[in-house]
C-alpha cells in the first residue's frame, strides 16, 4: 500500500512539473508552518499535545482549485504508547480558494489523502481535510493559519493539527525599465543632450548651465550671470533688449544705446540740457539761443528771426531755404524713416516695413516644422522628437529679434467639433510653453486652435486627415 500511494504521489509530480502558473489570480506557492498535534482528544484519552513542522508546494490547476504536496516530521505521543513518537507524513491535498492578487485575506477549505509513518515505520493512509486563512504581510507573501482532522485507516490514529506558518507566491521577476542611452548621467537622454558628454541640466538641453538661466554655458555671453536668451544669456535689467553690459542705462528702457531720447533728437536724455525740446548734439540738445546779434547758420538773418537758424536760407524766407525739408529721423539707415519703421534698429527693406526679410531657407524650416512636431494621440503632449525641432524655432527666433512667432494648432473633422477645438488650442499652447521654458519672452509668442476650421487636404482620405493635424508656425511682425 505504502510503495503504491508513492507512486502516485510521483506520477501527480510529473504531471504538474513546478513552474509559475499562468493564471495570476491563482499564483503557484511554497509554504513552510510550524505544527501543534493532538491524539489524545480523539481517541477519549487526556489532551496530549506534540509539534512539527511543514513544507509544501501548491500548484494551481483551475480557477479556486489547487492541488499541493505538504510534507510533514513532528514528536507526537500516540494513544497508548508512553514514549514520544516520531512521525512523518506526505500528503496529496486539494485546495478550494480564490487568491486574489489584490486579496488581504483567502480564506479556503481543503481535503485528500496522505500516507502516515510512525518512528519511519507502521505506515497506514490517513485522509486530511479542513480550512484555513492566507493574511497577506506583502505582495507575494502572507501569515497562514489552518485547522486540519485527520481521519486514519488505524485504530486511534485520528488526530487533529493546528498550524500557523508562512505562505510565499511564485512569481516571475519584474522587468527593470530600460533606459534611453545617457553617456554622462545628467537625466537627459543623449538623443535631446547638446552636450552628451558634459552634464548639465534638463532645461539648458544637458548643457553645464552655472547662472541657470536656461542657456548653456557654450553659447551664453555671461555664464555667471542669468539673462534672457534675447541677449545671449547675459542679464538686461530694463528689459530693453540692451545687455547691462552694453546698456548706457541699464535701469531705464532706452533705445539709443538703451538710453531713453523723449524728443527723439539723437541726444539721450541723460544727456540732453532740454529732453523734451529737439536741439542737436552740438547744444546738448537744446535749440540754439536766441541772441540779438547771433547768426548760427551765417546765412544773415540772425537768430532771433531765423526760423530755421541752423540751416542756411534766405530772408524772403525768414532764414530758410526756400523749399525746407522736414528732419527725418532713420536710425538704422536702411530709407525707411523711424515713424514708418517696424524695425527701427534693424535694417531692412521698404516693402517689408523697414524689416530684414525672412530667407527662404527659413520659411522652408518653418514649413518643414509644422510636419514635424508630433503628439500623443489625442492628446496635447509632446513626443520627445518634437523637442529638437522646437529648439530651431528658438534658434530662428534669435535670428530675426524684432518678429513675433505666431502658433496655430489645427485638426482633422474626426469626432467632436468643439472637443477639436479645444484639443488645437492645447497642441499650440504645448508648442508656446516650451518656447517660453527655453527662454523666449511671451511678448515674442502668440498662439491658437481653430480645430476642424482651416483643412488644407481632403478630410475623406488617410493622407488628408494627416495632412490637416498639425500645428503651423509664422514669423509675423506686429
Amino acid at each position: 500500500m505504502r510503495k503504491l500511494f508513492l507512486l502516485i504521489l510521483l506520477a501527480l509530480c510529473l504531471q504538474f512539473p513546478t513552474t509559475q502558473a499562468q493564471n495570476a489570480e491563482f499564483p503557484n506557492a511554497l509554504h513552510a508552518k510550524l505544527d501543534f498535534l493532538s491524539y489524545g482528544i480523539l481517541n477519549s484519552e487526556d489532551l496530549r499535545l506534540g509539534q512539527g513542522f511543514e513544507i509544501g508546494y501548491f500548484r494551481n490547476i483551475a480557477p479556486f482549485l489547487n492541488v499541493g504536496i505538504p510534507f510533514k516530521l513532528g514528536l507526537a505521543k500516540l494513544p497508548a504508547i508512553p514514549e514520544n513518537t516520531v512521525t512523518t507524513s506526505l500528503d496529496l491535498v486539494f485546495h478550494i480558494g480564490n487568491m486574489r492578487n489584490d486579496a488581504k485575506i483567502s480564506p479556503y477549505a481543503f481535503g485528500g489523502a496522505g500516507y502516515f509513518l510512525e518512528d519511519f515505520d507502521n505506515g497506514h493512509l490517513q485522509f486530511p481535510f479542513g480550512a484555513g486563512l492566507n493574511i497577506r504581510v506583502s505582495k507575494y507573501a502572507f501569515v497562514n493559519v489552518q485547522g486540519e482532522y485527520r481521519k486514519a485507516t488505524q485504530d486511534k490514529r485520528d488526530n487533529i493539527q493546528l498550524g500557523v506558518g508562512y505562505v510565499y507566491l511564485l512569481h516571475k521577476a519584474e522587468p527593470k525599465p530600460v533606459l534611453p542611452p545617457d553617456r554622462d548621467g545628467d537625466g537627459t537622454p543623449d538623443a535631446l543632450d547638446k552636450c552628451p558628454d558634459l552634464a548639465g541640466p534638463a532645461t539648458a538641453l544637458g548643457c553645464p548651465d552655472a547662472d541657470k538661466d536656461g542657456l548653456g554655458d557654450h553659447e551664453d555671453e555671461c555664464p555667471n550671470d542669468p539673462g534672457p536668451i534675447e541677449t545671449k544669456g547675459c542679464p538686461d535689467t530694463d528689459g530693453d533688449g540692451f545687455p547691462d553690459k552694453d546698456d548706457e542705462c541699464p535701469t531705464i528702457a532706452g533705445r539709443w544705446n538703451g538710453c531713453p531720447d523723449t524728443d527723439f533728437d539723437g541726444v539721450p536724455d541723460k544727456d540732453d540740457k532740454c529732453p523734451t525740446e529737439p536741439g542737436p548734439a552740438s547744444n546738448f540738445g537744446c535749440p540754439e539761443e536766441q541772441a540779438a546779434d547771433k547768426d548760427s547758420d551765417g546765412d544773415g538773418v540772425p537768430d532771433r528771426l531765423d526760423k530755421c537758424p541752423n540751416v542756411p536760407g534766405t530772408a524772403a524766407n525768414h532764414g530758410c531755404p526756400e523749399a525746407k525739408e522736414e528732419k527725418v529721423v532713420d536710425s538704422d539707415g536702411d530709407g525707411v524713416p523711424d515713424k514708418d519703421d517696424k524695425c527701427p534698429n534693424t535694417a531692412g527693406p521698404a516693402s517689408n516695413f523697414g524689416c530684414p526679410e525672412v530667407k527662404q531657407e527659413v520659411k522652408q524650416r518653418l514649413k518643414v516644422a509644422t510636419r514635424s512636431v508630433q503628439f500623443e494621440t489625442g492628446k496635447a503632449v509632446l513626443k520627445n522628437h518634437s523637442f529638437p525641432v522646437l529648439d530651431e524655432m528658438v534658434d530662428i527666433l534669435r535670428e530675426y529679434p524684432d518678429y513675433t512667432l505666431s502658433i496655430s494648432g489645427h485638426t482633422d473633422n474626426v469626432g467632436d467639433e468643439m472637443k477639436n477645438l479645444k484639443l488645437s488650442e492645447a497642441r499650440a499652447k504645448a508648442c508656446y510653453d516650451y518656447l517660453v521654458f527655453r527662454g523666449i519672452k511671451t511678448n515674442r509668442l502668440r498662439y491658437a486652435g481653430f480645430g476642424q476650421e482651416r483643412p488644407v487636404s481632403d478630410n475623406n482620405t488617410k493622407e488628408g486627415r494627416e495632412y490637416n493635424r498639425r500645428v503651423e508656425f509664422e514669423l509675423v511682425l506686429d
